[in-house]
């Protein structure tokens, strides 16, 4: 469309000044435009052993990553009945982070039987506390003084729901999001809150989905900045990306109606390192997002699967992103 006025052009490029294309408000709202070549000699690898869910906190100067760890040698479905919880140490966010102990395992006659899976470390008050999953939609925790443990577990599972990701609210209050199911097999976000990490917790919106147009999810990460959730997932099914388990962002300001920040997903299964090499991975799961004490995404932390071996940790840089929906 012709601009037939010299006023109505003076006030095109004054908008586009200020408030730039609409494209380029969704890139910018999106983290995708942060994200930095991944670190090749960073991440965490341990020979014979499969890693998967990721998640780091800072004590000190040390930045420790808790993830899940099974033997190689039973194959990728050996999670199912060995995944274990482990800690691993770094001064580095970006790694390489070095194998320290277990932390978890599983207990006989307990409900936590049949694995630990889906680890994530908080840091909730005086407390150090792993949240993680038995067996399906089944997620409790254990919690410590020191991040070291010993570490307290407790009798039966707090929420019911797969792949849990965890907020601290300002307030000191807990949110849950994590993968729930629908009786026809619907992947949905279900979302929780308690008035802390011990104490009970209710299911939000009457355990309806709490993504739009019905979207699907796997392995959530979720934070808070400004003044709004901020979630990244993988895309299950591809409702929301177009991409298969492709990375999908959503926020929300009230933890019950989230908004797709963009079509265009964060991260596929293709990384590009910093010594210039990139790598296709058959599977790229269980996003998790480092914040600074800005409230600043700094490392997007991925389960990376080779082809041809057992999957490892891959640490990729963020620019500082802040939100800015």
């Amino acid at each position: 469309m012709k601009i037939k006025t010299p006023l109505l052009s003076a006030m095109l490029l004054i908008g586009i000044l200020l408030f730039g294309s609409g494209s380029a408000n969704a890139q910018d709202a999106s983290m995708k435009s942060f994200l930095k070549p991944a670190v090749k000699e960073g991440g965490f690898k341990m020979d014979g052993y499969f890693l998967w869910c990721p998640s780091v906190i800072k004590v000190g100067d040390t930045y420790h990553m808790f993830c899940s760890r099974w033997p190689a040698s039973v194959g990728m479905n050996g999670w199912t009945k060995y995944s274990e919880c482990v800690r691993a140490t770094s001064k580095n966010l970006y790694g390489p982070y070095k194998f320290e102990e277990v932390v978890l395992q599983k207990r006989e006659g307990e409900w936590d039987n049949a694995r630990i899976h889906n680890v994530k470390i908080m840091k909730i008050g005086s407390k150090y506390v792993i949240y993680y999953i038995s067996s399906k939609m089944n997620t409790g925790y254990a919690y410590a003084d020191k991040i070291t443990g010993p570490w307290t577990r407790i009798d039966k599972p707090a929420v019911h729901v797969t792949n849990p990701a965890v907020v601290v609210k300002p307030d000191n209050t807990i949110y849950v999001i994590g993968r729930g199911e629908t009786p026809d097999k619907l992947d949905i976000a279900t979302a929780f809150t308690a008035p802390a990490f011990n104490g009970a917790y209710s299911i939000l919106k009457g355990g309806t989905n709490v993504l739009p147009n019905n979207y699907e999810l796997e392995d959530p990460t979720i934070w808070w900045a400004n003044n709004q959730y901020n979630m990244l997932c993988n895309d299950w099914n591809g409702k929301a990306t177009g991409l298969f388990k492709g990375g999908a962002q959503y926020y929300s300001k009230d933890g019950i109606n989230y908004v797709l920040v963009s079509k265009e997903p964060v991260f596929t299964k293709t990384i590009e390192f910093d010594d210039k090499t990139t790598e296709t991975f058959s599977r790229r799961e269980r996003p998790f997002v480092y914040i600074n004490e800005k409230n600043e995404a700094t490392a997007l932390l991925t389960t990376c699967l080779p082809k041809d071996g057992p999957a490892r940790i891959i640490i990729q840089p963020i620019d500082n992103y802040y939100p800015k929906n």
